[in-house]
């Protein structure tokens, strides 16, 4: 069993995983600065890991200011912070573990490629190559600072024996996601009213959304890959826009397939079309298992 630390271990995506991997027998550390059950230590990890030498095998590295769309066009200047959380974190994983996995982020992606919803352009690995300097505008600050966090991890993979795996989640949701992102919040307008639905902009704007479930089955797989340096969209490969994604919730928690829609034109839509390409996701066996319409039923289930 693996010895691992996971950072952000309060968050949505970091007590996911601890909670994952203590259910399959590892021994797993949580820290956050937010106090939570899934977390053991209540420390900023700049601070913690500068007087602490404590060698882990797995390290998952979530520390970051996030909080939807809103947080990320409003309060954009807090995503700086990141880049410096995100360093602090590199430079002790060089000496104190053997493999880093850093979820960055889809929001790295070329805005410019996300810029329409008719023949819109599935979003590949490639499109981001550090040894050519091809990495076009990402979106706002956040997916800046993640591409920045992505460019120290490439330079780094030339001067150090770390395996670093670097996940790209593209829309990823789940029962215990905060309302400050779309489906949960989607969920709770539809579940206030199944046949009248508030939508953020004109609501054609378009994700790939993707369950927790596949998420913490790519994590659970990293562990046997052999690359030392290996960058991964996690995506269904399927666009939703956020008006049929309502339509379904209705469907499948209602069996309602009527439903008005306000479109709340005043709130920010973010880019209109952002899904993966998987082909290099399903060569390493990570194609996802959960359906839109489980990931919604879950969401009554638990």
């Amino acid at each position: 069993m693996a010895n691992i630390l996971v950072t952000g271990s309060s968050g949505f995506l970091g007590s996911e995983t601890v909670q994952h991997f203590k259910a399959l027998g590892h021994n797993v550390t949580g820290i956050d600065i937010v106090s939570s059950v899934h977390t053991d230590i209540v420390h900023d990890i700049r601070d913690f890991l500068q007087t602490n030498k404590v060698q882990y095998d797995k390290v998952f590295n979530f520390s970051a200011r996030v909080g939807g769309r809103a947080n990320i066009e409003n309060n954009y200047l807090q995503m700086i912070e990141n880049i410096e959380v995100d360093r602090v974190v590199f430079e002790w994983a060089k000496s104190n573990t053997q493999q880093l996995i850093y979820p960055s982020s889809s929001a790295v992606y070329p805005v410019n490629f996300q810029d329409t919803l008719d023949n819109y352009q599935t979003l590949s690995e490639d499109m981001i190559d550090f040894e050519t300097n091809n990495i076009g505008v990402s979106d706002h600050l956040y997916g800046w600072c993640k591409l920045t966090a992505e460019r120290m991890l490439w330079e780094i993979n030339k001067k150090s024996d770390l395996q670093i795996t670097i996940f790209r989640p593209f829309s990823g949701y789940g029962t215990k996601q905060s309302t400050n992102y779309p489906f949960p919040n989607l969920i709770n307008e539809v579940k206030a009213d199944p046949k009248n639905v508030k939508v953020w902009g004109t609501g054609h704007q378009t994700r790939d959304f993707i369950h927790i479930n596949d998420i913490l089955t790519a994590f659970e797989k990293s562990f046997k890959f052999t690359d030392k340096y290996l960058a991964l969209n996690l995506g269904s490969g399927a666009g939703t826009n956020f008006n049929n994604l309502v339509k379904t919730m209705s469907k499948v928690l209602y069996d309602i397939d009527q439903v008005n829609i306000e479109n709340l034109l005043d709130k920010p839509i973010g880019v209109l079309t952002r899904v993966a390409d998987i082909k290099k996701q399903e060569k390493y066996g990570l194609l996802p298992k959960v359906s839109l319409e489980q990931g919604i039923r879950y969401f009554n289930e638990e």
